[in-house]
């Protein structure tokens, strides 16, 4: 087929090209503007991408259009498709159709954790020679891609919880036909989409609906939520948790040795019989429950107990995740993706307790489209309190968010400064606003010292600042 993508230079767009020529189709795309790195696989690939949408784009009439879900029913482009009636989809509708028929679709969902567990899941089947293909919104460091193709059984696919197009506002996991599901987290986010926890959770419920009675779901109990969604499902659960006070209750259970240098733990099957020590060299608290999710699941598909033991430790994590950038003169360069309060507050937490004695940094934009809204203002003051310095940049792009709705970045130092009774040490730890990129990097440059660890969090570009910091630092 001729298919052409609108949207192709977003992560999982420009990846289902990649899938689809890998398939045998003539592919084109159009976008705003495609940068790197899938600019770069787009390139490599020769997959030609027009720029920018433009009804021209399409008149070679191709058989089926993709239209990715930042594209508004205003784009010229879309508008173009519908008014030519041309076959369309939505991405994931099209990873429906092209590549699921056949295969068991394991999907992981949830909203924490969901980019590394798809990808340590995806990896554990390759290590264990089950050739498994895999979908997943973020880079996996022990892949070349974040996506493959291969005549395994199992289709592993990230559950995206968030809206599926213009044209579908269900969330994008209702399409992946779920053989098994693992359920992480649920907490309220996407306030652009969701209205409060309630429709958050109405999301998930649907979810649970489509699973087979062949199927399964692999439910984290240790959350609150999850523990109440599960009592109304009628289907197999695999019950998983990492808290004490669960551990008679669950069916896997991990008990933490030590977090220091990598995650340790012992992993116990119905609380008691013990399966066997692991180590996951990427630390804290959360990615030990993320690979207990992902040994729970394994362990139900009998996949061979020594086999995940020696596979695990080689697992590399996934790219933006506690990813170190370098160490220049001993000061340690992080960048993350964190941007939820939940996930801002464990990724600091698990930082601390791999390196306990070293001075931590938390350098933080609000961009994401919850971020960016008072929707959690109170919170965030007590994501941070666990790092030694706290720099907040500007609210990205603030016109985005409705006037009296933006997040007040200003009140967030505020209100951790006059909590710095709570730091450790609390002439060490400071909260400031630097509002421009420039100014942030030059201070963080100025101020750090032997032994730091800056920690970059945003799920954007961050105007560049690791990567600059990270340069300046060299010279």
């Amino acid at each position: 087929m001729r298919i052409h993508l609108l949207g192709i230079g977003g992560t999982g767009m420009a990846s289902l090209a990649g899938m689809l020529q890998a398939s045998g189709h003539e592919v084109t795309g159009s976008d705003q503007g495609v940068y790197p790195p899938m600019s770069t696989l787009l390139e490599k690939w020769k997959i030609p991408v027009n720029c920018p949408y433009d009804a021209k784009n399409i008149q070679h009439k191709p058989d089926l259009v993709i239209i990715g879900n930042v594209i508004s029913r205003d784009n010229s482009e879309a508008q173009a498709v519908l008014a030519q009636k041309l076959t369309y989809l939505s991405m994931p509708q099209a990873i429906q159709r092209f590549f699921l028929e056949g295969k068991k679709s394991l999907v992981v969902a949830g909203t924490h954790g969901k980019t590394t567990t798809t990808s340590l899941l995806a990896w554990l089947l390759e290590a264990c020679k089950k050739e498994p293909s895999f979908f997943v919104g973020g880079k996996p460091q022990n892949f070349p891609q974040n996506f493959q193709l291969k005549p395994g059984p199992y289709f592993v696919l990230e559950g995206d919880e968030y809206d599926t197009a213009f044209f579908d506002k269900g969330p994008k996991f209702l399409h992946y036909q779920p053989h098994a599901v693992i359920l992480t987290s649920v907490e309220f986010d996407h306030a652009d989409i969701y209205r409060d926890l309630e429709h958050v959770r109405s999301s998930f419920r649907k979810l649970l609906a489509i699973i087979p009675q062949d199927g399964f779901l692999v439910a984290n109990i240790d959350d609150p939520e999850v523990r109440a969604l599960i009592q109304d499902f009628s289907g197999r659960v695999i019950r998983y948790a990492t808290l004490p006070e669960n551990r008679t209750q669950c069916d896997y259970f991990a008990e933490l040795q030590s977090l220091e240098n990598s995650t340790q733990f012992t992993l116990y099957e119905k609380g008691e019989k013990k399966l066997g020590e692991f180590n996951l060299k990427i630390p804290g608290r959360h990615n030990l429950s993320n690979a207990l999710a992902v040994l729970a699941l394994l362990t139900t598909l009998e996949l061979d107990v020594k086999s995940l033991q020696e596979a695990l430790p080689s697992f590399k994590g996934v790219k933006r995740r506690q990813e170190i950038l370098g160490n220049p003169k001993g000061i340690l360069v992080m960048d993350d993706f964190a941007h939820h309060p939940t996930a801002v507050r464990e990724t600091i937490l698990a930082i601390r307790e791999q390196y306990p004695s070293r001075r931590l940094w938390a350098i933080f934009e609000p961009r994401s489209n919850t971020s960016k809204r008072d929707t959690f203002q109170n919170a965030y003051p007590f994501s941070f309190l666990q790092a030694h310095k706290v720099i907040l940049a500007s609210v990205f792009q603030p016109e985005k968010v409705k006037s009296g709705q933006t997040l007040n970045v200003k009140q967030i130092v505020e209100d951790i400064n006059h909590n710095i009774k709570n730091y450790e040490t609390a002439s060490e730890k400071k909260a400031l606003y630097l509002k421009n990129y420039e100014e942030l990097v030059d201070y963080v440059v100025q101020e750090s010292r032997h032994g730091d660890i800056l920690l970059f969090m945003s799920n954007g570009d961050f105007g560049g600042v690791a990567r600059k910091t990270l340069e300046k630092l060299k010279a």
